[in-house]
């Protein structure tokens, strides 16, 4: 009887917390990216030469893997976080009728735009070490500005396409819990993804 009455108030106390600290992390993080996104615009934006030796193209790739990857954080923090202050916070069901928004689609941006911008970090971090290199040949290796865009369309269609099974796979269990049916793939989303 005692364990029942002290896991329910463990419960209560967990969906206060996750209320109160994910809208917090929710209004906070819409802010920074916000603020990010507006950084990184101005900073991506062409530059004019200030002369011969300087080459402008350079100095705002790594900008625009910055801008990209902020873009995807401020949508994860719009549609993701937002639905699990809901689901887990106020106990919301995912129900037949519902499964599409609040699980499938749910974890599909959530996985999605996690890796888009994990890897334009990572592009980014790559433009910059580049750039720095004291190797000529290395920083005639960074990519142009079109090659920069083209890169992180690349980026956002290749996550795209290797996310699609999360639609498939990610259903509703018994219990009103989103969750993937096929241990096969479970597997693999675990262990590799």
């Amino acid at each position: 009887m005692y364990y029942a009455q002290a896991t329910d108030q463990f419960n209560m106390v967990a969906h206060k917390l996750m209320i109160f600290f994910g809208i917090i992390m929710c209004i906070f993080g819409l802010i920074g990216n916000i603020l990010n996104v507006c950084v990184f615009a101005i900073w991506s934006r062409s530059r004019k030469k200030i002369n011969r030796y300087s080459s402008s193209h350079r100095t705002s790739n790594s900008s625009l893997y910055l801008l990209a990857s902020s873009v995807a954080n401020l949508i994860i923090i719009s549609y993701p976080l937002l639905t699990r202050i809901l689901l887990d916070g106020y106990q919301y069901r995912v129900t037949r009728t519902n499964v599409l928004i609040l699980c499938k689609f749910r974890y599909y941006a959530l996985h999605t735009f996690d890796l888009i911008s994990l890897t334009c970090i990572c592009m980014a971090t790559y433009d910059r070490y580049l750039l720095s290199s004291r190797k000529v040949r290395l920083r005639q290796m960074s990519a142009r500005r079109q090659r920069t865009k083209l890169s992180i369309l690349f980026i956002i269609v290749l996550v795209g396409l290797h996310s699609i099974p999360l639609i498939i796979y990610y259903d509703v269990s018994n219990t009103g819990q989103c969750e993937i049916f096929p241990i096969e793939y479970s597997y693999y989303y675990l262990y590799v993804v």
